[in-house]
């Protein structure tokens, strides 16, 4: 990723959007990034021109929140002017079943790069199938980074920048076809469990070890909270107690349940059946930690390309900034420190605030995250 500038507007706004597209074309720019906030709203029928009428490829989304060093924000916008020439491929139908992603990433694969950007609406139900296909098709040596856009109302709604206009249901890949050393850590610690998982549909668990989903997260959960769970609190207390789904060489992959809806718990991202989870929770000192050590794990690795970082895209989960609170600045400041120690002090640091998180280091397969910090260092232009 070859980043000419990264601009900042603590509030955003469309005609702002559209100011600030414009002013990164006259600098240059070749495609662009765009992360807005969903504090703000961003109605497709006045931002859909504004896209259609660029003359370079842009991507992006609105997430919950957006950062930019150590500041974060629910109405900021981020816009990126890129030297890269991206190839920007829109793949539709990750809210409908069965849906063929296979034509366009066989396009999309054609052109195959060494970074590929994946932004998806977060609220999706088969993000794991379309990330299952990208893997298949782009796979291989590549590194990938991304993450789910949406708005924490869980309110499905347009909010991922193509081309074509802002889209709901979709997903985007993006060939950037420069290095980018990726970093991804979380945490957050196993404290009940294994359960293994037998009834599950998309991103919806049913039950566990035979029992009514709920019944077991409540029964693990409630007396550490020190509250009855219901539909009205739950997510205020399961954002400090998600799923940790085991992983055949023993790590965890987090998994955020975020609605209870009678007996059964809806989660960002699928939970297969037959897989055995944890619950899982996490203390403040080990998840700023964590941001350091994959803040250091992707500087090292664009060091292993002969790169210098001189920057990085963070996505990072909003659930993190909820449980973390006034300390999450903590967080940001960490990711910052080391940057800047290892990039010099105009190494730049920003990002999104996700509903979920994408990534691999070019060698492991594909995976949709929650609750977890995924950075990636990019080098000099």
């Amino acid at each position: 990723m070859q980043v000419i500038n990264v601009h900042f507007d603590p509030i955003g706004s469309p005609a702002l959007l559209a100011q600030r597209l414009q002013e990164a074309v006259a600098a240059g720019a070749r495609s662009l990034l765009v992360l807005a906030a969903d504090g703000v709203a961003w109605p497709a029928a006045e931002v859909d021109p504004v896209l259609r009428a660029l003359p370079v490829p842009v991507f992006g989304g609105v997430f919950p929140q957006v950062l930019h060093g150590g500041t974060h924000t629910d109405t900021g916008l981020v816009v990126v002017a890129l030297a890269n020439a991206a190839r920007v491929t829109t793949v539709s139908g990750l809210d409908q079943p069965g849906a063929d992603y296979h034509g366009p990433l066989a396009a999309a694969a054609a052109h195959e790069g060494r970074t590929q950007l994946v932004l998806v609406d977060g609220l999706a139900p088969f993000i794991e199938d379309f990330i299952e296909a990208v893997f298949e098709h782009i796979g291989g040596g590549a590194s990938f980074l991304g993450g789910g856009a949406g708005s924490l109302s869980f309110e499905v709604r347009p909010c991922v920048f193509t081309p074509e206009g802002l889209r709901s249901g979709v997903g985007v890949v993006v060939d950037l076809d420069t290095p980018l050393g990726i970093g991804v850590n979380h945490g957050w610690q196993s404290i009940s469990g294994p359960f293994v998982v037998t009834g599950a549909e998309g991103n919806t668990i049913t039950s566990l070890d035979y029992r009514p989903a709920a019944e077991v997260y409540r029964a693990c959960v409630e007396p550490i909270v020190g509250t009855a769970l219901t539909p009205e609190n739950f997510f205020e207390h399961a954002k400090g107690h998600p799923f940790g789904i085991a992983r055949f060489d023993g790590s965890l992959l987090v998994r955020d349940p975020i609605v209870m809806r009678g007996d059964a718990l809806v989660c960002v991202g699928a939970v297969p059946v037959q897989r055995m989870v944890y619950i899982l929770s996490g203390q403040v000192d080990g998840l700023i930690g964590a941001a350091r050590q994959g803040t250091a794990d992707a500087v090292q690795a664009l060091q292993a390309t002969g790169g210098r970082a001189a920057g990085a895209l963070l996505v990072d989960c909003i659930s993190r900034v909820l449980f973390l609170g006034p300390r999450f600045g903590e967080e940001l400041q960490a990711a910052c420190a080391h940057l800047q120690q290892t990039g010099g002090p105009e190494a730049a640091l920003f990002g999104a605030l996700s509903l979920g998180e994408i990534a691999n280091n070019g060698t492991y397969v594909l995976e949709f995250y929650n609750k977890t910090f995924v950075l990636g260092a990019y080098g000099h232009a």
